[in-house]
């Protein structure tokens, strides 16, 4: 039977200490072979609605339950908690720009520590993930993924990070923190391996704000883009009812997983 795990974890490059959520499906076992991994932010909304401040999560669990349930493909959740007071530092390498539409009262949360939060995810949060479940630690079987802000830094880490991680998952990425600064990251980071990225945004992102709404779809073709003309593989949908919102972000969870998990079984097929 699956199960969700946790267990406390400091983020040695910025001293806090954090909750990880790890599922573990149905099918897990210590022993044979190891399985994929897919490594999230803001995992307090990944499984549990009570844990989430907006009273829906995107129910992780029950969407890999149903496909394993389909298709007996399966595979590992790695979910780390966040802090609203610290979300935007952690998750962003760059302050906050003067140009986005509604930048953090709190000057201590404007963007920075994004680069320090990403080498502790790499190269101490993987590792120990690897050392503590049965994973298949090639970088075919290891994605990461996450939402607004979560997008943003699952796309730098992605990039900077592509010895460890194959596969990003890009829901409603919000590169207008600093869109500037994204742009010098990204032309001037060098496309070393080849990678596959899941793009997703919803025509209401913010609800009845059209400009903002534009912008987020804007923002969603943009990566595209960029990501294609890098040669990575790219899949892009956007759905034009659906809100930034958790159950929007469940519903394309689904063919993220699918698409991953089909491709690492027929990376296995080939070996």
């Amino acid at each position: 039977m699956a199960k969700i795990e946790n267990f406390e974890m400091e983020i040695t490059t910025l001293g806090r200490m954090r909750t990880v959520w790890v599922y573990l499906p149905d099918n897990y076992s210590d022993k044979g072979d190891g399985f994929p991994v897919i490594y999230m932010h803001d995992g307090q909304n990944l499984f549990y609605d009570r844990l989430t401040a907006y009273g829906a999560a995107w129910h992780v669990d029950k969407v890999l339950d149903e496909i394993y349930r389909n298709t007996g493909m399966s595979c590992i959740v790695v979910g780390v908690e966040c802090n609203d007071k610290t979300r935007f530092s952690e998750y962003s390498p760059w302050n906050a720009s003067l140009a986005m539409r509604h930048r953090p009262a709190d000057k201590a949360n404007r963007g920075g520590e994004g680069g320090k939060y990403a080498e502790w995810f790499a190269n101490v949060l993987k590792p120990y993930v690897d050392g503590r479940y049965n994973t298949d630690r090639q970088r075919m079987a290891t994605a990461v993924a996450g939402s607004s802000m979560g997008g943003l830094i699952s796309c730098y880490i992605g990039l900077k990070y592509q010895r460890i991680f194959e596969t990003m998952g890009l829901f409603s990425t919000y590169t207008a923190f600093n869109q500037a600064a994204f742009n010098r990251f990204e032309s001037s980071t060098l496309q070393n391996l080849p990678q596959h990225a899941y793009i997703y945004a919803g025509g209401k992102e913010w609800g009845d704000d059209a400009p903002a709404n534009k912008e987020m779809v804007d923002i969603a073709m943009s990566l595209y883009r960029k990501l294609f003309k890098r040669q990575i593989c790219c899949e892009l949908t956007i759905d034009s009812e659906l809100p930034h919102y958790e159950t929007a972000w469940e519903t394309y969870f689904r063919p993220f997983a699918e698409h991953f998990l089909t491709r690492y079984e027929e990376y296995k097929r080939k070996q």
